[in-house]
């Protein structure tokens, strides 16, 4: 299994690193990629853009993807891609969670994704999450421009959780 992809802040959310080998797009929400595979330093991660299909923020997932995950992405490519990566998963899934502000990541947090969560019950547990990084975040000696956009981000990921 791969390391967890660390995205840096500033990137397109769907191409987190400056230096990428391959973006596979498999979804698209008004042109924008949701859902596909990053190869990078001879590994590979799904990306999926979780919630935040309008407005200005989006939370998404970066899933480390082992040899057998990569060949059954590559077979699926529809709506069962997710199952057993993030929904379903057999096992504790190491991943990154990233905040976007207009498709450019803001933040990224490490987190363990839960075993066998359906699809409904990914949003609570990822959003909590993303909302307590984002209240430590906004603990710290950030410049204030910086400090704004992560105080917005976490009234946004609270929004996204009460629709």
């Amino acid at each position: 299994m791969g390391k967890s992809l660390m995205p840096e802040v500033g990137s397109l959310a769907w191409a987190p690193l400056s230096a990428i080998d391959e973006v596979e797009i498999f979804d698209r929400y008004n042109g924008v990629p949701t859902l596909g595979v990053i190869k990078a330093h001879g590994g590979a991660h799904l990306y999926w853009r979780a919630f935040g299909y309008t407005g200005d923020f989006s939370l998404w997932l970066y899933v480390p993807l082992s040899p057998e995950d990569l060949a059954s992405v590559e077979q699926d490519e529809g709506a069962g891609i997710l199952d057993q990566i993030v929904f379903r998963s057999p096992r504790r899934r190491y991943v990154t969670v990233g905040v976007a502000h207009r498709h450019r990541l803001i933040f990224e947090r490490e987190w363990a994704l839960p075993p066998g969560l359906e699809q409904n019950q990914v949003l609570e547990p990822v959003a909590s999450f993303a909302i307590e990084a984002l209240t430590i975040a906004a603990k710290q000696s950030l410049p204030a421009s910086r400090r704004e956009l992560v105080r917005r981000a976490k009234e946004a990921v609270k929004e996204l959780v009460s629709c």
